[in-house]
């Protein structure tokens, strides 16, 4: 499956500070990779119309059932709303089973530096130990 590649949903300001976060999603069995999908179409219908939302992107390592996810929001408060509400909050609490160690970083990245490309979008969840970051 190729990367879904960064999508811009409001005008990035060089200038501004946002909130990126940053995820890493293994999943325990190959069996669980058709529903993870298809739940991850129902997450970028969602964020198609989230308040706050400055871009994201996602990127699927299939042979190793691991999934990676990067979001940049205009503060903290907008990311928590999106993640808090279905579907995504539904999909998350049922997925949560079907999962290895999840990795997650939060951090502040300025508008000139996006969009990023897959290494420093990775990196954040990469480097830390597993359950990283605001995990």
């Amino acid at each position: 499956m190729p990367a879904f590649p960064w999508a811009e949903r409001q005008a990035v300001e060089p200038d501004h500070e946002y909130v990126a976060m940053a995820s890493r999603l293994p999943l325990r069995r190959y069996r669980s990779v058709p529903g993870f999908l298809r739940d991850t179409m129902a997450i970028r219908r969602q964020l198609a119309q989230a308040p706050g939302l400055v871009g994201y992107a996602l990127d699927a390592e299939l042979g190793r059932k691991t999934f990676w996810t990067f979001s940049v929001w205009q503060d903290r408060a907008s990311l928590q709303s999106f993640a808090a509400a279905d579907p995504h909050r539904r999909i998350i609490s049922r997925l949560r089973p079907l999962m290895s160690q999840t990795q997650f970083a939060f951090f502040s990245v300025t508008g000139s530096e996006l969009p990023m490309n897959w290494e420093k979008m990775k990196a954040p969840v990469s480097e830390g130990p597993p359950g990283g970051p605001g995990h």
